[in-house]
């Protein structure tokens, strides 16, 4: 029953207003085919039997087509013919004139119409629909043939009918006015919701980009980052591994025989070279066996106390490990030098030359 009732009021429109008063005309239109309806049976109640069952089949239909207008989107047209037959039945009575009473009681039902125009119809008709009932009572009068403002009575009855007419429509055009001016708003207030919704919408995807692209830049700027420290740390690791060859040479020990190795060396000895020339001298003694180490201090500008304490150091740790020290190339001032700081070199058998020790050893 609910998708019946569904499928009943939809209108082939789109405009809001349109929907709301076609929707409002379908459902007057079933109430008053209902009502009809329930009329059959008192129409058997009258003298007029087939009168009345006519007005009724004929309203019926009415309404009926006046849903189907209404559906097919002609809702203005659709609201007109429903207060037509509203307003046909409510004076057929003058015209019949069933009772004394019905020329000036009938005329009120007319409010019907104009209530009805205030919901199915746009403010600006209702004062149509009020022209009309004026039209129509005027010429139902002039047809039954009511003798206009004959009597007091008469006169108060006709003249409040026509002023509840005014009264009515004047009221119910300032309602649809107020209603029509309440929904422009809303459809105003929803406009600008939908705008402000499809402007952050638009902010929203302006960000996800502005997003995405600082994301991708971030990325870009990681992996730059990434492949220089990877370029840094291998730099490290050449730089290291020259240091290391750099540190091999500038404190070289060499073989000259099986049993006899030679170390040269050259520049100035600081603390770090000192402890690196007694580390590599005592590695490659370790290694290679030898019983013998000359050390050519021939390229050493200057010995004093810590490297002499150094070459001792290193004169005691080969004879631990039963080998024998010889110091080689100790020029005069050296040898001043030396003296001078009252080094004891008595331990260590010197020459003063390379040539002289390896000849010595031949």
């Amino acid at each position: 029953m609910r998708s019946f009732f569904t499928q009943l009021l939809r209108i082939q429109s789109t405009d809001e207003d349109d929907l709301r008063r076609g929707r409002t005309t379908i459902i007057v239109a079933l109430i008053m085919i209902g009502l009809a309806i329930l009329a059959i049976p008192i129409s058997f109640l009258s003298d007029t039997v087939w009168s009345g069952i006519t007005i009724i089949s004929v309203g019926i239909i009415s309404y009926i087509i006046t849903i189907a207008v209404t559906r097919a989107g002609f809702v203005n047209l659709g609201g007109l013919i429903l207060i037509t037959f509203i307003v046909l039945p409510i004076l057929s009575p003058i015209l019949i004139n069933t009772s004394p009473t019905s020329p000036f009681t009938s005329p009120f039902y007319l409010i019907l119409s104009l209530l009805v125009a205030g919901l199915t119809l746009r403010p600006a008709l209702i004062w149509v629909v009020l022209a009309v009932n004026l039209v129509g009572l005027f010429l139902a009068w002039n047809i039954a043939g009511i003798n206009l403002f004959a009597n007091p009575i008469e006169t108060s009855l006709e003249a409040a009918a026509i002023f509840l007419q005014i009264s009515a429509a004047l009221f119910t055009f300032v309602g649809g006015k107020v209603t029509d001016g309440a929904l422009q708003e809303a459809r105003r207030l929803r406009e600008a919701a939908r705008q402000s919704a499809a402007r952050l919408a638009e902010l929203n995807a302006s960000l996800e980009t502005q997003v995405a692209q600082r994301t991708a830049a971030l990325q870009t700027a990681l992996r730059d980052l990434e492949q220089r420290a990877a370029e840094q740390a291998r730099l490290l690791a050449e730089n290291e591994q020259q240091r290391q060859v750099i540190r091999e040479l500038s404190v070289p020990v060499l073989p000259v025989r099986d049993t006899t190795l030679v170390m040269p060396l050259i520049g100035a000895i600081d603390t770090a070279r000192l402890s690196e020339m007694q580390e590599h001298a005592l590695e490659q003694i370790e290694q290679t066996g030898a019983r013998e180490l000359l050390i050519d201090v021939t390229g050493v500008p200057v010995i004093d106390t810590q490297v002499a304490k150094g070459l001792l150091q290193l004169v005691e740790a080969a004879r631990l490990m039963g080998t024998r020290v010889m110091l080689a190339g100790i020029r005069p001032e050296v040898a001043q030098t030396l003296v001078s700081l009252g080094m004891d070199l008595s331990s260590i058998r010197t020459f003063s030359t390379l040539q002289a020790a390896l000849a010595k050893r031949v």
